[in-house]
């Protein structure tokens, strides 16, 4: 795998995982006895620290 094809597949990754702490915070607010809007400003809090890593920690370089 070249090195730009695994940076991609990294990028891929961390979209997926944006996407996973959302459905997780969702499904948390389905699940218990909380509205869903406090179950994805749950899931919203590790999908923004994944959205700050991607950006600022390691952006992308081309």
């Amino acid at each position: 795998m070249t090195e730009s094809a695994a940076v991609h597949c990294r990028y891929d990754a961390l979209l997926a995982a944006v996407a996973v702490a959302l459905a997780v915070g969702g499904l948390v607010g389905f699940a218990f006895a909380i509205p869903v809007a406090v179950g994805l400003a749950i899931g919203s809090v590790p999908a923004t620290g994944l959205v700050g890593y991607a950006l600022f920690v390691d952006p992308p370089r081309e």
